[in-house]
């Protein structure tokens, strides 16, 4: 369940009981998973995320990173509306990217204007 809230600025969402705003980068992890996915979190439910090796960093859904008993929390919030829409417009810099050339990691350390971890490349 999806709660909005505001709060300095930025709309706040209650998702599993974790606050998260627009321009949060989420992890999720499936239960019995090692992998935390990530995602950068937009507004009304958007997300910018890679899937998986099959697909590229592109825009989807809150819907498609829920996950039943699933794990969640906030990777690297924001603190910002500024800081929101500079990763919102690093984010836009990879659309298309191929899995192969930047995990879902790696994209998201990207956005968050974070240097690339070397154990990720």
């Amino acid at each position: 369940m999806v709660d909005m809230i505001t709060q300095i600025g930025l709309p706040t969402f209650q998702l599993a009981g974790v606050p998260i705003r627009p321009g949060d980068i989420l992890g999720r992890t499936k239960p019995g998973s090692l992998i935390e996915h990530r995602a950068l979190i937009g507004f009304d439910g958007e997300i910018a995320h890679v899937p998986g090796p099959e697909d590229v960093f592109r825009f989807g859904t809150l819907q498609e990173i829920i996950a039943d008993g699933g794990l969640i929390r906030v990777v690297h919030p924001t603190h910002s509306i500024q800081e929101t829409y500079r990763r919102f417009a690093r984010a836009e810099r990879i659309i298309g990217v191929s899995w192969w050339n930047m995990n879902c990691h790696q994209t998201t350390d990207f956005i968050a204007g974070l240097p690339l971890n070397p154990w990720l490349t």
